[in-house]
């Protein structure tokens, strides 16, 4: 891949924006965290479609920006960016939650988890630089600083898998039409006058509903939290479901924390149109997505109730560890309600809109785009 395409340039001057340059490896052997996630971005691009492993077939990279966003373009190739700001946030809390100890208490039982005791924290300074995948010192990791990691690779890859669904799914073609060829920003869709804040809605939640399946595909095939299978089922009643059970419990965990940072930085940025519902019943929204992939293709036989005592409790699990780090206390009761019936009030209105939407949409390319000839 070449790692200054002209395509993801040219989107970012059209928003005056600019691309992020990846700081160089220090001398002791750590590289910086952008320089590992590009590469497993792109490694999952190219597993994604032959058209993406084709030589310059997608444009990958990361915008200077202070807002927790992400953008999808499509020009004589597909293009996706992520912003700075959203990957160092998701980098910071997924590791500020592992200084919590009432936080799965459990990780710190080292004879169970293999972990030398002592083992200490990175020095201060260090956060965003990490020791290269596969090298034996990297192994070694304390095991808190593992989790933290693979919570971040499952909500990054949420983040990069709505994007490619929103260029996959006919989106940004279909806002082309719309609106101009301006690229595809995820916090900023919803004040585009020339696009319904009821049509933008239903987008935003089928590029989830794209994203969570192809995450729960990954987290399947790649079992990531199988070793934190003995120490969750200490200390949490969730339903079972053989080695996965662990899995399934944390990518909830981190796809709920992911809307929750993005819930935050709407208010922050004061975004006036929002287009997504809050976190809580954004998850409980994909309940019905996730329970009926992964039983049709096989991947678990939990039942709906099942899955929904599953996510919820990861859900409010990460509500309460974001709630200690912001020093605010929890409102489970608000929490609660959103798996009290408002999702499928939730979902009806986006199938409202989808006997409108959907037509226009299926007219449109889906899929990964050609390599230009």
């Amino acid at each position: 891949m070449d790692d200054k395409d002209a395509a993801l340039d040219a989107a970012l001057k059209s928003m005056g924006l600019n691309r992020f340059e990846i700081p160089a490896p220090r001398p002791n052997g750590f590289v910086n965290l952008f320089q590992v996630l590009e590469g497993r971005c792109f490694q999952r691009l190219t597993d994604m479609s032959d058209e993406y492993a084709m030589p310059g077939g997608v444009a990958f990279g990361f915008a200077e920006h202070r807002e927790f966003n992400a953008f999808a373009q499509r020009a004589d190739k597909d293009v996706v960016c992520l912003y700075t700001a959203a990957v160092r946030i998701t980098w910071s809390l997924f590791n500020a939650m592992m200084t919590i100890r009432e936080v799965f208490p459990w990780v710190d039982d080292v004879e169970r988890l293999g972990e030398e005791a002592g083992a200490t924290p990175p020095p201060k300074g260090d956060l965003f630089f990490l020791l290269p995948p596969g090298s034996a010192s990297a192994e070694a990791e304390p095991i808190r600083r593992k989790l933290a990691a693979a919570l971040f690779d499952n909500a990054i890859d949420f983040l990069l898998m709505h994007e490619i669904g929103h260029l996959w799914n006919g989106h940004v073609e279909y806002l082309h039409q719309k609106s101009g060829p301006q690229p595809l920003q995820e916090m900023h869709l919803g004040e585009d006058q020339k696009l319904d804040i009821t049509l933008a809605q239903a987008l935003e939640f089928d590029a989830d509903a794209f994203a969570i399946q192809k995450v729960f595909a990954r987290a399947h095939r790649e079992n990531p939290f199988a070793a934190f299978s003995t120490g969750l089922l200490k200390d949490h009643h969730v339903p079972l479901d053989g080695d996965h059970t662990a899995t399934w419990y944390f990518t909830w965990f981190a796809i709920y924390s992911i809307f929750r940072l993005f819930d935050e930085a709407c208010a922050v940025m004061e975004v006036p149109v929002r287009t997504h519902p809050p976190a809580a019943l954004r998850q409980a929204c994909l309940l019905t997505t996730v329970a009926t992939v992964c039983k049709r293709q096989g991947w678990s036989e939990l039942s709906m109730d099942s899955w929904a005592s599953l996510a919820s409790d990861a859900g409010l699990e990460a509500e309460t560890a974001i709630c200690r780090l912001r020093r605010m206390g929890l409102n489970s009761e608000l929490f609660s309600e959103a798996w009290s019936g408002l999702a499928f009030d939730q979902i009806q209105r986006y199938l409202e809109t989808w006997d409108t939407l959907g037509p226009q949409l299926a007219a449109l390319r889906h899929g990964a785009l050609p390599v230009a000839s």
